[in-house]
């Protein structure tokens, strides 16, 4: 016996729920679960990853304005692939799911996924303050509502969402394509012109003002103020020519600060990083990066936003946000610490994505939810 899955996303740019949806596709018994992602952007970078899962691939081509017609398409959309079940992805993409399964006369059970915490609604941008608040309004009709945080449900129920839809399952990591590696560190060294002895502090994100990677720049500075031999390295869109270069100009430390841009091994080089640090001020729900650095076995510095204190646990360090002081006191924590003593808290960090968010979790979890949503269904059907 299959079930079909329909997943509805905004788009397939790189992004944390994105990376979980085709990470999810590429663990699925495609046999026992045909699975078909319906795109309401043009998919971006991630609808090749999508493809090789053997999943089917459909996109509306919306614009960032809806229009009527679009609804309509999104309705025969739905009707057309007959679901036995929808997963959101999204604030747009469970709106979709839950609308679409009505208007395409579907009522199939419908499954939201929520990546993002809300610190204050006036933090978001318009479109989004609308679609959180139209998603309070249809909360109660879905049969599920998974959050990679406790943090995120917590502030969504505080928004009107229901509290007896909640289920958290923290993202997942892929303890294979990410774990530590004894010649990482001399390669990245090598690739970016680094001295043998240097400190490699390294954080994978695009530029964004929540993100408060400048905080992180002034935290590195006053590191190396201290004597420190310490570099930067920020991988991700928007660095290169961005405020953490500018940041970098301004505080005297250029060559110590890297933005080699948008790559595509991180896997390769996470393990050779020796600190792995998280500076965002709001918004994070459950770092992917940090998971990802941890099963690397690369022991972190995060600030306490989302679940990200929880993640770490006892095998990092966990600092308030928007303090670039105790930023630095935490980096200085954990460059203070002898090699071998680090590498050590590295593989305390390992264990405990392996034995609390690993990928095989996430897929597990979320497949329980599948079958009792399912089975909610078929009692319904039986009264």
């Amino acid at each position: 016996m299959h079930t079909s899955v329909l997943h509805t996303i905004t788009g397939l740019n790189v992004g944390g729920a994105e990376i979980m949806l085709a990470r999810f596709l590429g663990k699925l018994d495609r046999d026992r679960f045909p699975s078909t992602v319906l795109s309401l952007l043009s998919p971006g970078p991630l609808g090749a990853q999508v493809k090789s899962t053997n999943s089917r691939l459909m996109s509306l081509g919306m614009t960032e304005r809806p229009r009527p017609r679009d609804v309509v398409r999104l309705a025969r959309s739905i009707s057309g692939a007959a679901p036995d079940l929808l997963h959101g992805w999204m604030y747009h993409g469970n709106v979709a799911a839950s609308l679409g399964s009505v208007l395409g006369l579907n009522f199939a059970p419908v499954i939201w996924s929520i990546h993002h915490t809300v610190r204050d609604l006036a933090d978001e941008k318009p479109m989004s303050r609308r679609m959180i608040r139209l998603s309070a309004r249809l909360s109660s009709r879905t049969s599920a509502i998974s959050y990679c945080s406790r943090v995120a449900a917590d502030d969504h129920e505080r928004l009107g969402f229901d509290p007896r839809r909640r289920v958290v399952i923290p993202n997942g990591i892929d303890c294979d394509q990410f774990s530590p590696s004894a010649d990482a560190g001399t390669r990245l060294r090598r690739l970016f012109g680094l001295p043998p002895g240097r400190l490699i502090i390294g954080h994978v994100a695009r530029f964004h003002p929540m993100k408060d990677q400048v905080s992180l720049v002034r935290a590195i500075s006053r590191l190396l103020a201290l004597g420190h031999d310490v570099q930067g390295v920020f991988i991700g869109d928007g660095h290169a020519d961005g405020p953490v270069r500018l940041s970098a100009r301004e505080l005297g430390i250029d060559d110590r600060i890297t933005t080699p841009g948008i790559r595509g091994d991180i896997a390769d080089l996470m393990p050779g990083f020796d600190i792995y640090a998280l500076c965002s001020a709001w918004g994070e729900a459950f770092s992917l990066a940090v998971g990802e650095a941890m099963a690397s076995g690369v022991p972190a510095v995060v600030t306490e936003v989302g679940d990200c204190g929880w993640l770490v646990g006892d095998s990092g360090v966990v600092v308030p946000p928007g303090d670039s002081d105790a930023l630095a006191a935490g980096l200085i924590r954990l460059a203070s610490l002898e090699p071998a003593d680090r590498r050590a808290l590295g593989q305390q960090a390992r264990r405990r994505v392996m034995e609390n968010f690993s990928l095989p979790l996430y897929v597990g979890r979320h497949l329980e939810l599948y079958e009792a949503a399912l089975a909610r269904r078929r009692r319904i059907q039986d009264r």
